[in-house]
């Protein structure tokens, strides 16, 4: 059985000729349901949520355009296809605007009509999928302002918190923006789809990753004053920055800001916390992101090993700082940014985990020139040495 056989389709044609047609040209690879009427086809979407309607605009009694609102009412992500005759173009553009998908003209060409049966099919299913994974972002939102209201905060915890609160807006930054990304390129189906889904299937991926980052954070908060949140263990510097990478770039795409990797320490390995280098670095990068102007702003970053070392250099070519902002960037709600866009955290929870991680932070700017900002960590010779220190 192939993979799409558990894939519906809903047929919705008062003519007994186009229904069957397209039954019996979809039943070798989907689950096919057909209806004669507007109301027996709506019953049917809400019995077996189906993947895609093909639907007749010219019906008896209720109009395939009354069926569409009716559809859309009980299921806003599910692809419609409009069948219309001669001469209905002007209504099929209406139903466009209505919230159909696409739309065939009568009779149909069966080569066209199977590309966009399975074009449209992906496309609900990836729909659906992005709305499973929002859903889960919701929830545990819930969950952290449920914990929030429900547990007496002591003064100890305060900050931490906060901290935690920042972080999360990291990830979710990264999955709207892929989302953004996605909801584009599920957009473009009314034209021809060719190779993107490969490309759609690397941003649900990316999505999930994150998803899966929150809750990671989540559990951090949760577990905060009960257990040790450093744990460290041999870390290769290349999967963080190969993570940096690729949750910086939707930031960097919505402020149009190019950055450049160069990258050298292929196999370097610190004693490290993974989740906290992430934290760490990602707000550097995305303080360099938000410092530039486009079209000419742009940030660097750079990775060299040294003599038992290894240097994380992330370089804008921003506003730069003055000397006595950099005199306060280490204070706790310190910030330069517009209000909302900034808590004044962000240098403080990466200064503090660099040096947990035995490393220095650096910072050189110069008004109207840039940033410059050096994070140096240790390097463990070996990986056994990483394990010796982390015991």
């Amino acid at each position: 059985m192939s993979e799409e056989a558990a894939h519906k389709v809903l047929v919705i044609d008062d003519e007994l000729g186009p229904r069957e047609s397209i039954r019996f040209l979809l039943k070798g690879t989907y689950e096919v349901f057909c209806a004669d009427s507007v109301d027996q086809g709506v019953a049917m979407l809400r019995e077996q949520h189906p993947d895609l309607v093909i639907m007749d605009i010219r019906m008896p009694r209720k109009s395939g355009i009354e069926g569409l609102r009716e559809i859309r009412e009980h299921d806003k992500v599910v692809s419609v296809v409009m069948l219309t005759g001669y001469g209905a173009l002007e209504t099929a553009q209406e139903a466009l605007r209505l919230g159909a998908t696409d739309y065939l003209s009568k009779p149909f060409d069966t080569t066209e009509m199977l590309a966009a049966v399975k074009r449209y099919v992906d496309r609900t299913r990836h729909e659906r999928r992005r709305t499973e994974m929002m859903k889960d972002l919701q929830e545990i939102n819930s969950r952290l302002v449920d914990d929030l209201a429900s547990k007496e905060q002591q003064a100890s915890m305060a900050q931490s918190t906060a901290e935690i609160a920042h972080d999360m807006r990291n990830p979710l930054m990264i999955v709207s923006g892929y989302v953004e990304l996605l909801t584009n390129q599920l957009e473009s189906v009314k034209g021809e789809l060719g190779d993107q889904l490969e490309g759609t299937d690397d941003y649900l991926e990316v999505i999930g990753q994150n998803v899966r980052r929150c809750c990671d954070l989540s559990h951090m908060w949760q577990k905060y004053g009960r257990a040790k949140l450093n744990e460290f263990c041999p870390t290769t510097l290349t999967d963080v920055i190969e993570d940096i990478v690729v949750g910086a770039a939707p930031l960097a795409a919505s402020e149009n800001v190019s950055i450049n990797y160069d990258m050298q320490p292929d196999g370097a390995v610190i004693n490290g916390n993974k989740p906290q280098l992430l934290r760490a670095i990602h707000n550097v990068v995305a303080n360099a992101i938000q410092a530039v102007s486009p079209p000419e702003g742009g940030v660097q970053v750079s990775c060299r090993c040294g003599e038992g070392r290894v240097d994380i250099v992330v370089r804008d070519n921003g506003s730069g700082m003055t000397p006595e902002v950099l005199n306060h960037i280490f204070e706790p709600y310190y910030t330069t940014k517009e209000e909302g866009k900034g808590t004044g955290l962000g240098m403080v929870i990466t200064k503090r985990i660099i040096e947990e991680h035995q490393g220095e932070l650096l910072i050189d700017s110069t008004p109207g020139e840039g940033t410059t900002v050096t994070i140096r960590l240790p390097l463990a010779t070996t990986a056994s040495e990483a394990v010796s220190s982390a015991a």
